[in-house]
């Protein structure tokens, strides 16, 4: 098993599947901790709903149905067990690999379209998980405590808070006054979404 996962022909299968083993090992060491990291990425990975086409992709592709982080695992995962498998099948048969150029893109577009299906299976099982996958427009009002740097315009930091849906997120906040300053630990109100980051005002 070890000879297949190291072989060059499935080098970027191995990592894809090694860096899911890596993610599960921080995300059980920070729970621990009383943490997660299932919220990570949420507020970067929405698509813009003013192109049609890239909604109703990602709609098609059900990105939107489970925290990005879980789709995320999920593709690695199932494009590292394709990249395993077509390579396995073509050695049995054939006696040989496929390239990379070749195996890579074919495990990529098998694993998405499987995963467009299994997240959405996940959602109907957890529908508390497909609940908490919301709008960031949503996320307007929430108070966010700054966990990371500190936050002047310009020059945002990251900012930890929980949905109604007992969800951790983690976004980008800086001031909405121009002079203002957010130090670590303090508590904010997410007020506005820019492009990468939001503006906040500080909570009293």
């Amino acid at each position: 098993m070890t000879d297949v996962l190291l072989s060059p022909a499935n080098f970027w299968f191995s990592i894809a599947l090694i860096a899911v083993f890596f993610v599960f090992i921080l995300e059980l060491i920070s729970t621990i901790f009383g943490a997660s990291f299932l919220g990570l990425g949420d507020d970067f990975a929405e698509v813009d709903g003013e192109g049609f086409l890239s909604t109703s992709l990602a709609n098609w592709l059900n990105i939107n149905k489970v925290p990005f982080l879980i789709y995320l695992v999920v593709l690695l995962t199932l494009f590292g067990l394709a990249g395993l498998m077509l390579n396995g099948l073509t050695a049995s048969i054939f006696k040989i690999t496929l390239p990379a150029a070749i195996s890579v893109p074919l495990a990529f577009i098998v694993g998405l379209l499987v995963t467009a299906k299994t997240v959405k299976i996940i959602a109907g099982v957890l529908p508390s998980v497909e609940s908490s996958a919301i709008n960031s427009e949503d996320f307007i009002g929430s108070v966010a405590e700054i966990t990371i740097g500190k936050a002047s315009r310009g020059n945002p930091a990251e900012a930890k808070f929980t949905d109604h849906y007992s969800q951790p997120h983690f976004v980008l906040v800086e001031p909405f006054e121009d002079e203002e300053l957010f130090a670590q630990g303090e508590r904010v109100i997410l007020v506005q979404k820019n492009q990468h980051s939001w503006l906040a005002t500080r909570y009293l």
